[in-house]
């Protein structure tokens, strides 16, 4: 599970000391290994840093923590450092460790015994056992409670877990990988992270930058976006040459996530093929470009929901839409609904969850997931 610490300090040099390494999408690496770091996309320096830092440790055993803000990529950069390993043939298991009610998060870790507390009505297989073989990807590893952190201390001391009501102890043969959006050192000084789970955590700390930081990879992304539009069942667009400008000016306080849900929004409400500056400042403004007529008057949200599927189908004339309708609708209203419900509970996380139907964490969740900024108000 785990390297000498000799091997880990070499590979923690490799990435932050030394000469800089050459990008490795431009020198070349094994089959394989451009297609996986491809995915970062990005020709400014900071992206080139990035991959070259994954390239040179996803082949060792070190544990790698991923820092950076919400919507950079750092899932991403997990399943780069997974399919760069020698354990790429294995499973690659994320866990949102913030999306996960506390009193169930071990549970999920390290899976449960059938009858070891209420509502355990048969046996669990928890992630490390999922893993097994592969890499364990931790995400919000920042808003894990103490005492999980306490167990998850103990398995990467030792490689062993057991299951929550469980007496035997398991091997824990898994690569962990782990991310926050957080100041980890800054948490470990407020008593709300263990400075020893730190240490063992971020062997070599990777930090991905925000798109603010990477101006110059923003038109490439955008198009990047448009172009996989049409695979949503969304129309093609392009970007005039003014939009890019207008693009690059944004500060993006949702990173990538929130450049890609414009660009889609854009793809499927915009009336013309070619986005220009005037098209994009009013989607970054908050106002919808031209697109679907207006609400007819006493129309209910039903008649205006089936009037825009109606006009969906019509363009793809005798065809289909591509499958997976339902959730490319979602990504479209769920963002609409999460922020409105924000804006009504003045940003209180909490009360909005109750106003949606669900729990605060499922909330941040969903947030993440559609690059909602929950400080940003409405304009």
């Amino acid at each position: 599970m785990f390297i000498d610490r000799a091997g880990q300090g070499e590979a923690l040099a490799a990435v932050e000391g030394g000469p800089a390494a050459a990008d490795p999408l431009a020198a070349g690496l094994a089959v394989g290994a451009p297609a996986a770091l491809a995915a970062l996309v990005g020709e400014s320096a900071a992206m080139a840093g990035v991959r070259a830092a994954l390239a040179q440790v996803a082949p060792t055993e070190a544990p790698v923590l991923l820092t950076g803000p919400s919507g950079s990529g750092k899932e991403l950069a997990a399943r780069a450092v997974h399919a760069l390993s020698p354990r790429a043939e294995g499973p690659f298991i994320a866990l949102n460790c913030g999306a996960v009610p506390r009193e169930l998060l071990e549970s999920e870790l390290f899976g449960h015994e059938r009858g070891a507390f209420t509502g355990a009505q048969s046996v669990r297989v928890g992630r490390f056992e999922a893993a097994e073989g592969g890499t364990l990807f931790l995400d919000e590893i920042g808003d894990m409670p103490l005492d999980a952190q306490t167990r998850l201390l103990r398995v990467l001391q030792s490689g062993e877990f057991t299951t929550v009501g469980g007496a035997d102890a398991r091997r824990a043969d898994v690569r962990v990988v782990s991310a926050t959006n957080k100041h980890l050192a800054a948490l470990v000084g407020d008593g709300r992270f263990r400075e020893d789970l730190f240490y063992r955590l971020a062997v070599v700390p990777i930090h991905l930058p925000p798109l603010r930081e990477r101006r110059e990879d923003v038109p490439e992304l955008a198009r990047l976006f448009l172009e996989r539009a049409p695979a949503h069942g969304l129309p093609r667009r392009r970007l005039a040459a003014d939009a890019e400008t207008v693009l690059q000016r944004h500060d993006w306080p949702g990173n990538v996530r929130e450049l890609e849900n414009l660009m889609r929004r854009l793809a499927a409400l915009a009336r013309d093929d070619v986005l220009d500056a005037a098209v994009v400042e009013a989607a970054l403004a908050g106002a919808a470009p031209a697109g679907p007529p207006a609400p007819m008057p006493g129309e209910t949200l039903a008649q205006a929901f089936d009037r825009h599927l109606a006009a969906l189908f019509a363009r793809h004339g005798a065809a289909l839409p591509p499958d997976g309708l339902w959730d490319r609708l979602m990504e479209e209203l769920e963002p609409v609904a999460l922020a409105r419900a924000l804006d009504a509970t003045a940003g209180n996380q909490l009360r909005a969850a109750r106003l949606l139907g669900f729990n605060r964490n499922t909330l941040r969740k969903k947030l993440n997931e559609r690059g909602v900024d929950p400080h940003r108000p409405l304009e």
